[in-house]
């Protein structure tokens, strides 16, 4: 017998395909699921089928080797007219399943059993179901343990569903993030070209800078997949190899860190410190040079982390680094934000800067 529809079908239709689930590959969460459902049911089948419109498709199963059937051969598709549970404790004898080719062919499946797996709009996706090849009937345990691992895959096709749609969101803030921050770079060289006033002209360059660093950290930190926590080393290679550029040719930029998920805002932080210090370098560190190097070095040790910035110029003593420009004063910002300190050593070797702060 063919399975009736329900009245919304092509609602129903529309969103199982909006959870992005069909023809994916096999994931562990579901695959353990089923195999609980076998063994609490005590039976040698178990799927989690999602009932398309010609065809049911089995994110997970156990004790069968197919990944689909026609719709014409889908017990589940029955199921989906059921209220939330559908039991066929003998399927020779129902005529909704008398002559369909799971029961009278090969696999002779006598039993089915499906609970429905019904999203927050209140249409259903699809069932797990559990199968046998000799009638039975399920106790009241074993359903409601069935039930309760339905609502279990639903929810977790749901919670994937909202994943994906929350990282679209944040690239499609990311994105326009980025464009505002072109923009207003555009704006001001547009300004500094046409402004008579030489005071001026710095002030703007001086925001320039800081607008283009901004803009290299949000690209660092939000336009490669970075979620709530990032990898320390990966994210300050991104801002060593942008702030680099700022060095003069013949000085070689290094970076030797232990690595260390920080969330987001801590690696911000971080990053704006060594952007800072390799801009101080590259403008006060290696005047009237043609060769040099500059080291950013970091170490993990027990619940503090050490990193420095060093340079083997000479001149690095200025108003930036002596503690009386924007610049360090940005740093300093940033290591309050992370808890920590910030030391400066001027030598004739040249100059170190050093930030400290827990991470337990």
């Amino acid at each position: 017998m063919k399975a009736a529809l329900i009245d919304q079908e092509e609602v129903r239709l529309a969103l199982l395909r909006g959870y992005n689930i069909l023809d994916t590959a096999p994931e562990e969460d579901f695959d353990e699921i089923v195999r609980l459902a076998a063994e609490i049911c005590e039976v040698p089948v178990a799927l989690i089928s999602l009932v398309d419109d010609n065809r049911q498709w089995f994110k997970a199963r156990t004790g069968l080797g197919i990944e689909e059937t026609p719709i014409e051969m889908s017990m589940c598709a029955h199921a989906m007219v059921a209220d939330d549970y559908l039991e066929i404790n003998d399927t020779t004898a129902d005529p909704r399943t008398v002559d369909n080719p799971l029961v009278t062919g090969d696999e002779s499946f006598r039993f089915y059993a499906g609970a429905l797996l019904r999203g927050d709009n209140g249409l259903p996706a699809g069932t797990l179901c559990v199968l046998d090849r000799k009638p039975r009937v399920l106790t009241d345990f074993q359903q409601r343990a069935l039930k309760v691992l339905a609502n279990q895959v639903i929810r977790q096709i749901e919670l994937r569903q909202a994943v994906a749609a929350a990282d679209v969101m944040r690239k499609e803030v990311d994105h326009r993030v980025k464009n505002s921050l072109q923009s207003l770079e555009a704006l001001i060289r547009i300004q500094v070209r046409t402004e008579a006033s030489e005071a001026a002209r710095t002030a703007l360059e001086a925001v320039q800078g800081r607008l283009s660093m901004v803009s290299r950290l949000h690209e660092a930190l939000y336009l490669n997949d970075a979620g709530a926590f990032v990898g320390l080393k990966p994210f300050l290679q991104k801002v060593v190899h942008s702030a680099a550029a700022l060095m003069p040719s013949g000085v070689r930029v290094e970076l030797a860190i232990d690595d260390l998920d920080l969330e987001s805002r801590s690696a911000s932080s971080v990053g704006m410190i060594v952007n800072e210090a390799i801009k101080n370098a590259a403008k006060y560190a290696y005047e009237g040079r043609s060769k040099g190097l500059f080291r950013v070095t970091g170490t993990l040790s027990g619940e503090t982390y050490e990193l420095a910035c060093s340079d083997d110029g000479a001149g690095a003593v200025s108003g930036e680094a002596s503690g009386t420009g924007l610049g360090m004063r940005i740093m300093e910002a940033a290591a309050q934000q992370l808890g920590g300190e910030l030391e400066k050593n001027d030598g004739p070797d040249g100059f170190t800067l050093s930030l400290t702060w827990p991470v337990g």
